[in-house]
């Protein structure tokens, strides 16, 4: 079923985005894990990028350029519109050498108020998204400034869908483009598909804790 969530992922058809279409990708990065935790805690984690160093090894540090002019309070989270930068650490032996990648926020979805930014035919059609927008939460950022005048095209999206009211399926890809990345997948390709791997494991032990640590803050309560 296309879209569907009993649909294999990664689909063998290959995964795509709205910046960067399947043929126009020149490099795929995915990874995917279950939670046991409520998909609006790891969602909520996944926006939260001002405490990405409490589990992020891969990008520990964030910097939040702009948000849109609309915005909230909470600056240190994403919304549709923030422009920010990840400090990411390529080579694990030397931890306190960061990459800078700037990125832009391109899509925000939730079951309480669901995005449009991927059509509706592009949901049924393709299999690299959730169909059913009630039970999933997705954000999606594409790469901004200084790598796009360089020939990098990117788009990443995050799906975190509802398996229960602990449970959590996240499954997370990438897309890359332009002249630029055919460097990027000779240089990196091994390594992304191992940080893309670690991010889901950081994510899902930070998410599970956090949702244990919870659940005991109310059985105290009671």
């Amino acid at each position: 079923m296309a879209g569907g969530h009993s649909s294999p992922w990664p689909p063998a058809a290959g995964l795509t985005t709205q910046n960067v279409k399947f043929a126009e990708a020149i490099l795929t990065t995915s990874a995917s894990t279950r939670i046991a935790a409520p998909a609006s805690l790891v969602f909520d984690a996944v926006l939260d990028v001002a405490s990405y160093g409490k589990w992020n090894t891969f990008c520990p540090r964030v910097t939040v350029q702009s948000q849109p002019s609309d915005a909230g309070a909470e600056e240190g989270k994403l919304q549709i519109g923030t422009v920010f930068t990840f400090q990411v650490v390529m080579d694990e032996k030397k931890p306190t050498s960061e990459t800078p990648t700037q990125l832009m926020c391109t899509d925000i979805s939730t079951p309480a108020a669901p995005s449009s930014y991927i059509p509706p035919d592009v949901l049924k059609n393709e299999d690299s998204y959730a169909e059913d927008l009630s039970k999933v939460y997705r954000v999606g950022w594409r790469c901004e400034g200084g790598f796009v005048s360089r020939g990098l095209k990117t788009e990443r999206f995050h799906e975190i869908i509802v398996l229960g009211e602990n449970e959590c399926e996240v499954r997370t890809w990438e897309n890359q483009g332009g002249i630029l990345a055919h460097t990027v997948k000779w240089l990196y390709r091994k390594t992304l598909d191992a940080k893309f791997k670690l991010w889901c494991a950081d994510l899902k032990k930070y998410c599970e804790d956090k949702a244990k640590e919870q659940q005991t803050d109310v059985g105290n309560e009671t």
